[in-house]
């Protein structure tokens, strides 16, 4: 039995190694943590145009201070610059990724994947409101989220054929030695750019002339249009949280092994959220990246915060009491790898059960409450080590309903935590009794 539960984890962690060695998985993971700052200071600006600066609603319609509205322009042109530009900065941030993996120097890889990208998109869009009028330009669909997959995928198939195509001694355009090697570098990359261009803009011509679509809707539409709308159902999310909190109980970063998927997924969503306030319209989107936080990973993952609270108030285990009061000031960041190696969770098969479990149930109660109203849907980011409750707050902006409603998931996970907390001490206490015998 012992050999055939070995080979089982063994299996788990050769399939999470291969996963983590996959160099365009990594290089996605690498590129969206290089967007954070960007996403957040966005979420910011668009609390001030929505609550601050607005004339419809906020301070600003308060008798006195009207003046706020002028500071409206600032606050717009920061989202705008954050937010809707998202897209070719990740087509940037992917290739330049991915480049390093792949023997490219990484900033001419950024180059060339952005390049690619605007390349491959359509530059006339139909002007709202003037029916037959066409502007010359990128529309925000393709430089907004709408675009993130499309980008994703075009700069890593441009840095790919590319690197492919730059080994190739033919197309090596040789330099007199008298020539700096700067000059002779981008020369002999002449050829593999020109044909990597060349190559993926006759594909996307092909594809055009073929079905008078542009290749971008495509993407969006078979690809990232249905996995969003799956992620916002309860299929979804929960699938989510099982896959990422079986791999943690295994010692494998769940989250990291996950984020590839749903790093694109919960943030298309969020800036969907962002781009419907900022135009005076209610979000839709309720499973986004600052709802995954609130209910999925109070205190980290797995909301330990949780398990420490049941730890504290009902085992009479001095060892898991010294281990929570250690872990009780980071899970109030959202730390939580204290109580997942120190306690451990991993491998524990009696924590194991809630830990997996606590996510789906803080989720649950998450969407329910926001289904039928009664918390109002994310749309601000905050980082992701701001303390329950007040990011719930923040990330609604300043909603009260919503620090309630996650007080009421933390207390439901507690009540999760403590069944198994009482069994932990049973069993220490029959262990403890063996060993006098």
């Amino acid at each position: 039995m012992d050999n055939k539960k070995d080979a089982f984890i063994n299996k788990i962690i050769e399939f999470s190694g291969k996963i983590n060695d996959n160099k365009i998985i990594s290089s996605i993971q690498e590129a969206f943590i290089v967007l954070n700052p960007f996403i957040i200071l966005a979420s910011i600006a668009t609390l001030f145009t929505s609550l601050v600066c607005s004339p419809k609603a906020g301070l600003a319609t308060i008798h006195g201070l009207e003046f706020l509205t002028k500071f409206n322009p600032l606050f717009s042109g920061i989202y705008y610059g954050c937010l809707n530009l998202i897209a070719l900065l990740l087509a940037f941030n992917m290739a330049r990724s991915i480049a390093k993996r792949y023997n490219v120097e990484p900033n001419f890889g950024g180059f060339l994947g952005l390049v690619t990208y605007v390349c491959m998109s359509p530059t006339e869009f139909a002007v709202r409101g003037a029916e037959g009028v066409m502007a010359t330009g990128l529309s925000q669909d393709v430089t907004g989220s709408m675009g993130m997959f499309y980008a994703i995928i075009v700069s890593t198939v441009a840095v790919l054929l590319y690197s492919k195509l730059a080994q190739v001694k033919a197309f090596e355009i040789k330099m007199p030695d008298s020539v700096p090697s700067n000059v002779g570098k981008a020369f002999s990359s002449l050829i593999p750019t020109c044909l990597t261009i060349i190559i993926l803009c006759l594909v996307r011509f092909i594809y055009t002339e073929i079905t008078h679509q542009e290749l971008c809707n495509l993407i969006y539409q078979a690809l990232q249009a249905p996995l969003g709308k799956i992620v916002q159902t309860p299929f979804g999310f929960i699938g989510i949280a099982l896959l990422t909190g079986v791999f943690w109980v295994f010692g494998i970063h769940g989250t990291a092994m996950t984020s590839a998927i749903t790093k694109p997924l919960f943030l298309a969503s969020l800036t969907q959220n962002i781009e419907l306030v900022n135009q005076g319209l209610a979000p839709t989107e309720i499973v986004t990246k600052p709802f995954n936080v609130l209910f999925g990973g109070m205190g980290g993952f797995g909301c330990t915060i949780g398990l420490i609270v049941a730890i504290l108030l009902f085992s009479k285990r001095e060892d898991e009491k010294a281990i929570a009061k250690i872990g009780l000031p980071a899970g109030i960041f959202e730390i939580n790898e204290p109580v997942i190696f120190g306690l451990p969770i991993v491998m524990n098969p009696i924590y194991m059960i809630p830990f997996i479990l606590a996510p789906v149930v803080g989720e649950l109660i998450g969407y329910i409450a926001t289904v039928i109203g009664v918390m109002p849907i994310t749309y601000i980011d905050v980082p992701w080590v701001t303390p329950p409750f007040i990011n719930a707050f923040l990330a609604t902006g300043g909603k009260f309903s919503a620090v309630i409603v996650q007080f009421v998931a933390f207390a439901a996970i507690v009540a999760l935590y403590t069944p198994f907390v009482l069994i932990s001490n049973k069993v220490a206490a029959k262990q403890a009794e063996q060993e006098q015998k």
